[in-house]
C-alpha cells in the first residue's frame, strides 16, 4: 500500500492499512529525514482508540532505535497537549497517534512541528517520498525497547494534567469563571478530553460520556448537531448555562447554549475572535479557511484588521500563522487556534474562552447569540457529507473544473473560488462550497446564508447537481 498524508495527518482502518508494521515505516522516515537534526526531543501522545496506547510504543521503540530522546505522555492526552508540550520542551517534533473525530475503526499519525503546530504539505510530503524510498531499500525500521531507553536516560514520561493545565489558567481568568458560578455541561464525546474542564473548574462541571469506549458510543467523535443531541437535551433538563463538547482528540470545540440549541462553528469562531478583540484587546491579523464564516469578514470591516483565506486543512492556517502577526486562526470544522497560547487548534482552549466569555458579558448565552445576529449577520450554517463512490466525486469534480456549474435561481453569483474546491459566493454575502474530504470518502457540501431556507436551498442545489450531473 501507498501511505498518504490528508488534510490533517495520515489515517486507515485499523488491521488493514493501519498495523504496527506501517506505524513503524512512517516513524523510520520521519527519524531517516531528521536524524542529523542536534535537537534529539520528540513529545509522543495518544488518544482513546483502540490500542492508540500500543501503536504509541511502537512509535517510541522507532524513535528511540534511531537515537532519538522521547517524552511519551503517561496516559491518554489531547492533541493540543502535545502541541503545546511540544513548543513549550522546544523539542524537535511531536507525534500523535489519532484518527481525530473519525469513525471508530480509523486511527492515524499526526506531525507537528517544533512550533506546535500542524506539519506542514512539504513537511508531510518528504515523509511520503521517504517511506517509499525506504520500500525500495527493503529497509526494515530500527527499534529498540521502552526498558532500554529508560535505562539509557533517553525515555520519559509526562502527566498531561500537570503543564498544559498551568498553561490554561495562564490564558484563562479562571477565578472570573468561577465567581460566576456557572453551571456547565461537559461532552468529550469519549475522547481524550476527558476530565481537562471539571479539573479546572470542579463541581461547577458535570461530564458525560467521559468513560473509555473506544467504539465511541456508535457515534463518530465530532462535535456536531447530530452527535451531540442527548447532550442537548441534558443542557436543558440539568439547567446549565453552557454545554461545551470536543471532538475525539479535543482540538475541536463544539458548543450549546442554555436553551439546548446547538451552537454552529461559525458563531463559535465569530463568538471568540469578537472577546478577544474587545475584552482581551489582542490584535493581530485572522485567518480562516474558505469553509468559514463572512461573519469574520464583517466583523473585520468593523474593526480594521486583516483576513486571510486559505484552503481547508489547519497545516495551512498553521503556515500563516509562522508568517507572524497573527491573532488566531479558524475552520468550518470548530478547529480554532490563537497564537498566544500555541500555533495550533486547542478546542478545551477555546471552550473555556466561550466561559470567560460568558463570565464577562453576565448573560444567557442564547442573548449574545441573539445579539451576534443582529450585529453581523443574520446568518445560518449547514454542512451536509454526501457518502459517494469514489468514481462519481471524481465525476462532480471533473465536471467542476470544466466550468460545468450549478445553476442558482434566486441567487445573484457574485465571484467563484477555487481556493479549495469550487466556492460560488453571492451577492448577499450568501455561499456554497462543494468539496471533497480531504480525510474520509465523502463529497462535503457547505452552505451559508441569510436564512435558513436559503441555506437549505443552497445544499439542496448542490446536492442535486452531485448525485445527478
Amino acid at each position: 500500500m501507498t501511505i498518504k498524508f490528508g488534510t490533517d495527518g495520515w489515517r486507515a482502518i485499523i488491521g488493514a492499512d493501519y498495523t504496527y508494521e506501517n506505524v513503524a515505516k512512517v516513524l523510520q522516515a520521519f527519524c531517516d529525514l531528521h536524524h542529523t537534526n542536534s535537537n534529539k526531543l520528540i513529545v509522543v501522545g495518544y488518544d482513546r482508540r483502540f490500542c492508540s496506547k500500543q501503536f504509541a510504543e511502537e512509535a517510541t521503540q522507532v524513535l528511540l532505535g534511531n537515537g532519538f530522546q522521547v517524552l511519551l505522555s503517561q496516559q491518554f492526552c489531547p492533541t493540543p497537549c502535545v502541541s503545546w508540550m511540544t513548543q513549550h520542551r522546544k523539542a524537535l517534533a511531536g507525534v500523535v497517534i489519532t484518527a481525530s473525530h473519525n469513525p471508530y475503526q480509523w486511527n492515524g499519525v499526526k506531525f507537528k512541528e517544533s512550533d506546535g503546530g500542524s506539519a506542514s504539505p512539504d513537511y508531510t510530503n518528504r515523509i511520503e517520498r521517504e517511506i517509499l524510498l525506504n520500500d525500495q531499500r527493503q529497509q526494515p525500521p530500527k527499534k529498540k525497547s521502552l526498558e532500554e531507553g529508560i535505562r539509557e536516560g533517553r525515555l520519559e514520561f509526562f502527566d498531561p494534567h500537570l503543564d498544559y493545565l498551568k498553561q490554561l489558567r495562564r490564558m484563562v481568568n479562571i477565578p472570573l469563571i468561577r465567581r460566576a458560578k456557572l453551571k456547565i455541561l461537559m461532552d468529550p464525546l469519549y475522547g481524550s478530553g476527558s476530565h481537562f474542564i471539571s479539573k479546572l473548574l470542579g463541581p461547577m462541571v458535570k461530564e458525560v460520556r467521559t468513560e473509555e469506549n473506544p467504539g465511541f458510543g456508535g457515534v463518530n467523535p465530532e462535535p456536531i448537531e447530530s452527535n451531540l443531541k442527548s447532550s442537548m437535551q441534558e443542557v436543558v433538563r440539568s439547567r446549565s448555562h453552557v454545554g461545551l463538547a470536543t471532538d475525539g482528540d479535543a482540538d475541536r470545540i463544539g458548543a450549546i447554549d442554555e436553551k439546548g440549541r446547538f451552537v454552529s462553528s461559525q458563531q463559535v469562531f465569530t463568538l471568540i475572535l469578537r472577546h478577544l478583540l474587545t475584552v482581551k484587546k489582542w490584535k493581530g491579523v485572522v485567518i480562516k479557511t474558505v469553509s468559514a464564516t463572512q461573519m469574520v469578514d464583517r466583523l473585520a470591516a468593523q474593526y480594521g484588521f486583516e483576513v486571510r483565506e486559505t484552503p481547508i486543512g489547519f497545516k495551512h492556517i498553521c503556515g500563516e500563522f509562522r508568517c507572524g502577526d497573527v491573532l488566531m486562526g479558524g475552520e468550518e470544522s470548530g478547529g480554532i487556534g490563537i497564537t498566544k497560547h500555541v500555533n495550533e487548534r486547542d478546542g478545551l482552549f477555546c471552550g473555556l474562552l466561550l466561559l470567560e466569555m460568558l463570565a464577562t458579558l453576565r448573560k444567557p448565552f442564547s442573548k449574545i447569540l441573539d445579539e451576534l445576529q443582529k450585529e453581523l449577520g443574520p446568518f445560518h450554517y449547514r454542512r451536509q457529507d454526501l457518502h459517494l463512490p469514489v468514481e462519481r466525486i471524481q465525476i462532480v469534480k471533473e465536471k467542476l473544473r470544466q466550468g460545468e456549474d450549478p445553476t442558482f435561481p434566486g441567487f445573484s453569483l457574485r465571484s467563484k473560488n477555487l481556493k479549495d474546491g469550487f466556492k460560488f459566493l453571492f451577492s448577499d454575502d450568501s455561499w456554497l462550497l462543494i468539496r471533497p474530504s480531504g480525510t474520509e470518502p465523502l463529497l462535503r457540501i457547505y452552505a451559508e446564508a441569510t436564512s435558513l431556507k436559503k441555506v437549505q436551498q443552497l445544499l439542496s442545489i448542490g446536492k442535486t447537481f452531485a448525485e445527478k450531473i
